[in-house]
């Protein structure tokens, strides 16, 4: 039977993630990916410009919080998941 991918084991804990953090999170961390220059805060402001979420709907502390909670949850789950592929 083949191996389970290790990018499989992060799903299930993503399910509980809600659309906008999601989408919040993944664009965030694809800007930074792209322009390695480019701060947290300028990808919240292209985040708010692409949805036309206000800053009265997302205030950027709460934004930032997020951001923040969310890239723990997935960075832990990926460090517990190479340390149980390595032989």
């Amino acid at each position: 039977m083949p191996r389970e991918k290790v990018f499989t084991k992060i799903i299930p804990k993503m399910y509980k993630w809600n659309a906008e953090n999601m989408a919040l999170f993944w664009f965030i961390k694809s800007q930074l990916q792209i322009f390695p220059t480019m701060t947290i805060e300028q990808a919240m402001h292209n985040f708010r410009r692409l949805t036309e979420i206000t800053i009265d709907d997302w205030d950027d502390e709460s934004m930032r919080s997020t951001y923040t909670r969310l890239q723990k949850e997935y960075y832990e789950c990926t460090k517990e998941n190479n340390r149980d592929t390595k032989p």
